[in-house]
């Protein structure tokens, strides 16, 4: 059995006793003893390290934990190191990297990451769920375009009800309801392509995530 030196293993008690819960604790005091942590046996190196890349996740620093992520899925993959605590721990890494390349709007790296989640287990309604988000954050350029028409004709319509109260009211009654039809059509239109493109768009990535996910459950099944 090895034993730690009399400082290591204080550095390691102390470490133990912080609240799990208490994740800026945990991340000031792996920051200010990190050398004396990568000082510890490999398990209790482990241990502290995990648990600082997960009080950076935990607090919102999504850079930082990107940079650990990376670190501790390279031990993971060199030891081999399958679970820990009943779950599996590779993907719950990748789940949380893929979701801090999310918050830091990085959608490309965190739809790679959810994409191979999905590949590892076709069945993972988180990842499949998580890939949509990603997919839907993604505007295409039709999409934009339609936006941009819907937006556009709404402004029409608005400047034709501007004329129509304004002008066409007060001298050109005769003209009233062909303006009142005009600007209806134009906001209906200008809604109409907002939401139908909206709408086609969130179906189109719903179909993409099934069919992905389908495909990666046969490849599964063949091999």
């Amino acid at each position: 059995m090895n034993f730690l030196p009399a400082n290591r293993l204080r550095l390691y008690r102390d470490f133990k006793a912080l609240d799990s819960n208490d994740f800026h604790g945990i991340v000031r005091y792996f920051e200010q003893h990190e050398d004396g942590i990568r000082a510890l046996d490999f398990d209790e190196c482990f241990e502290c390290t995990l648990a600082y890349t997960n009080a950076l996740y935990e607090t919102g620093q999504h850079g930082k934990h990107l940079v650990m992520c990376n670190h501790v899925l390279e031990i993971i993959i060199m030891q081999n190191i399958e679970s820990r605590g009943g779950e599996n721990l590779y993907e719950r890494m990748l789940h949380r990297k893929a979701a801090s390349h999310y918050q830091l709007h990085e959608f490309e790296q965190a739809e790679h990451v959810w994409r191979e989640l999905i590949k590892i287990d076709p069945a993972d309604r988180l990842a499949r769920r998580f890939l949509e988000k990603c997919l839907l954050q993604q505007k295409p350029g039709w999409l934009m375009k339609t936006r941009a028409a819907g937006v556009a004709l709404s402004l029409l319509s608005a400047m034709v009800i501007a004329v129509e109260l304004l002008i066409v009211k007060a001298f050109f009654e005769d003209w009233l309801f062909a303006f009142q039809v005009g600007h209806n059509v134009l906001l209906g239109a200008g809604v109409g392509s907002f939401a139908i493109g909206e709408s086609w768009y969130a179906f189109q990535c719903r179909r993409n995530v099934l069919r992905f996910a389908a495909r990666a459950k046969r490849r599964k099944i063949t091999t």
